[in-house]
């Protein structure tokens, strides 16, 4: 269909669809395989004459799908050397009317599908333009010459795909909005508006809306866009699309990598496993193996090669895990379950049971300290005092088996008509159950040694690492949507952000000291220019503001005293710990861990693994009958922060009780004061948290955080304990 000359380019697609329904869709999706309703969605955009932002997870087929939509375009006259592709009757084109262009040229289709590549270096510059200064002191500085349209401009009566849109800067948005709001462009070179007529097809990542301003998303109708569902779609897909040049056979082995592929995207310790594009690159790995080895057919053997080289960089891990396995780590525990190597003969348990049973360790006196010191009879009674419990479950579901197997071997007939006398029938099934049910602790604990939850210490079993990574998982909803991702506030040198990457946010003018480094030079001859000088002066330079920050250091300093047992408000407080880790990853801060009642210990010293912090608080136990010395807890967090005193990172305590001060005698209170004193004196900020009970004392606590500069906050629920202290964590990196 040749489209009229007229005609927007929205219109043109919507039209080029309507007359080509069945064709028109072949060539947008190709062989990229969507479901249904992902290709109802896009075709109901496009007809509609709307924006679209495909989201999805990388190699899903997005930057593929946007630019086949731009197939559907096809090769028309325009304005020749016009560097928006005119038509002839088009109006407000500065270039057209300047420059008194009007003999036409073909534009191929090709030329019409412009496409920007979105990263944090973007500036609205490289969107809608930017004046050339050796053009502006050629032509002058109102010349249609002097100003070199950017890609939003080019895009004109075509269109404009935008690859990674969520990884933009707000700046670079901010000028993409004025591009997409309206039909024109206004820039500060020209004094009327540019036309401007194009479609625009954004790519993003899953997480994108979260990241993107409202304002920005509000224009675009949202598809998301998911892996391949269907096991055997995919595998046809990457069978096909795989380019393999000498064909091995890949029969007996192909559902194994399949299914390996697939496990990264379901893995517990994974956040973004391998894409259907992997994929393919891992098939044509496993298909050349063979080969070099000069056979014909792939082995399991050749998978585990093939992965080693083709998936262990295309996985990324969860920020938690990140810090304690690399991907190569995970990527053979995966391979191990799939290929069924050094399989053990333990029972398989669901992610949720896996999860529950790593918290009731976690949590609950009763089964953890049995176990940790190896008082396995005790255990057993408490296991079957609970039967509610997962761990109970497990050890019952594991114990109905070995019964199924074993009462049948020692129980039989012949045995009964042997054993005349009931009483030792009875004395021998009660012995045969005890027997049993040991058993059956026995497996149950080799069962989760196997899997990671839990770790032979000298005496019992401590949480392993899947139990902290499980715990860990558990609190991400906790510090979800807590990061802020612009920039915000003044600095001396430019403008802070929460990350403080030392991307460039704007330019100011030059100050006595700033480093040659930071000189804009673009930004300095546009000022020259504009000040018509030939010459550039201190007065036309122009430094780069970045965005920066100081790292933060924070010490928790928990309270062990016996009634933080109530209510569970021990197990809230090494939560938070885990959750304030958590949420210290992005902002590349450091947490450390003390504790305090008679005296203070320290628990976890600084450091940046959530990992640490959690296992070095999980197996912290109540101080039953201790004081709460809260001043000693002070100068314990106090001499951990002043161990990093050379450090540039801001200090920040938070002081965690139930209680009041009750040591050290004569003056509890004045104790707590005099060490908040010091700490203040040092410039470390306290925050306090106080637990609201009878034998609470806030007044202290508010006192303590008046002197320290920082926030108290009373909460009548321990439940509430992560939410306060990640809010003052919050608090304290705006304010540092």
């Amino acid at each position: 269909m040749k489209p009229d000359k007229c005609m927007s380019v929205k219109e043109e697609i919507k039209n080029i669809i309507a007359a080509n329904k069945h064709n028109a869709p072949k060539k947008i999706f190709g062989d990229l395989v969507f479901c249904d309703s992902v290709k109802k969605d896009v075709l109901t955009s496009l007809i509609s004459g709307h924006n679209i932002l495909l989201t999805g997870p990388t190699g899903s087929g997005k930057t593929q799908l946007a630019i086949q939509i731009g197939t559907l375009l096809s090769a028309r006259q325009g304005v020749k050397n016009c560097p928006l592709h005119c038509y002839a009757e088009d109006k407000g084109c500065p270039w057209c009317e300047q420059l008194e262009l009007k003999e036409m040229e073909k534009i191929e289709a090709s030329q019409r599908v412009v496409r920007i590549q979105g990263n944090s270096e973007i500036t609205p510059e490289d969107i809608i333009g930017d004046l050339d200064p050796v053009a502006a002191i050629n032509y002058g500085i109102r010349s249609s010459r002097a100003f070199v349209p950017g890609k939003a401009l080019r895009s004109n009566h075509g269109l404009l795909v935008l690859d990674f849109i969520d990884k933009m800067p707000e700046r670079a948005m901010n000028a993409l909005i004025q591009a997409i709001e309206g039909d024109c462009v206004y820039t500060s070179h020209f004094d009327d508006e540019i036309p401007l007529d194009s479609l625009i097809i954004g790519t993003a990542g899953s997480n994108a809306l979260e990241m993107m301003p409202i304002h920005m998303s509000d224009h675009f109708d949202v598809i998301k866009i998911d892996y391949i569902k269907d096991v055997e779609e995919e595998k046809n897909t990457i069978i096909s699309q795989a380019v393999f040049k000498d064909k091995c056979d890949l029969n007996g082995v192909i559902d194994n990598a399949i299914k390996i592929i697939r496990g990264t995207r379901s893995h517990a310790e994974i956040k973004r496993g391998v894409s259907t594009r992997g994929g393919i690159k891992f098939f044509e790995l496993l298909n050349a193996s063979p080969k070099v080895d000069k056979k014909d057919v792939a082995t399991n053997k050749d998978i585990r090669e093939a992965a080693v080289s083709a998936l262990p960089h295309r996985l990324e891990l969860e920020d938690h895990i990140a810090s304690v396995k690399t991907a190569e780590e995970v990527l053979q525990e995966i391979l191990d379950d799939v290929l069924k190597v050094g399989e053990k003969a333990h029972f398989a348990l669901s992610k949720e049971s896996i999860m529950s049973i790593a918290k009731e360790i976690a949590t609950r006196t009763e089964i953890k300290r049995p176990l940790k010191y190896g008082f396995y009879d005790i255990l057993l009674k408490r296991i079957q005092r609970f039967p509610d419990s997962e761990l109970s479950k497990l050890h019952t579901q594991i114990r109905d088996k070995l019964d199924e197997k074993e009462n049948k071997e020692e129980l039989t007939e012949e045995l009964l008509e042997q054993v005349e006398d009931a009483r030792k029938l009875k004395a021998r099934m009660i012995a045969h159950k005890k027997k049993l049910d040991m058993k059956a602790l026995d497996l149950t604990i080799d069962t989760l040694s196997d899997i990671g939850m839990l770790e032979k210490s000298r005496d019992g079993y401590l949480m392993g690492q899947k139990g902290i990574s499980c715990l860990l998982e558990m609190l991400f909803p906790h510090v979800v949507g807590k990061v802020r991702v612009h920039g915000y506030g003044k600095h001396a040198i430019g403008k802070k952000s929460q990350f403080g990457t030392g991307r460039i946010v704007g330019t100011r003018k030059y100050h006595l000291g700033d480093s040659y480094k930071n000189v804009s030079y673009k930004d300095t001859l546009r000022e020259a220019i504009r000040n018509r000088r030939k010459k550039v002066t201190r007065d036309d330079i122009r430094i780069n503001k970045k965005d920066i920050r100081s790292q933060l250091f924070i010490v928790l300093s928990i309270d062990l005293s016996g009634t933080m047992s109530e209510l569970d408000k021990l197990w809230y407080a090494k939560e938070t710990s885990g959750a304030v880790a958590l949420s210290s990853l992005s902002y590349k801060d450091k947490v450390g861990v003390v504790s305090f009642s008679n005296l203070a210990d320290d628990v976890v010293e600084i450091t940046q693994n959530p990992y640490k912090i959690m296992s070095g608080v999980v197996d912290l136990d109540l101080h039953e009958n201790a004081f709460t010395n809260i001043g000693y807890g002070i100068r314990k967090a106090k001499e951990m922060l002043l161990r990093y005193r050379k450090s540039s990172a801001a200090r920040h305590m938070i002081v965690i009780s139930d209680g009041d001060a009750t040591a050290p005698d004569p003056s509890p209170d004045n104790f707590a004061i005099r060490e908040a004193k010091k700490a203040a004196g040092k410039g470390i900020t306290i925050s306090t948290v106080c637990i609201n009970q009878i034998s609470a004392n806030p007044d202290l606590m508010q006192n303590i955080a008046r002197i320290g500069k920082g926030r108290m906050y009373t909460i009548e629920k321990s439940e509430n304990l992560t939410s306060a202290v990640l809010e003052d964590v919050s608090q304290a990196r705006v304010n540092m």
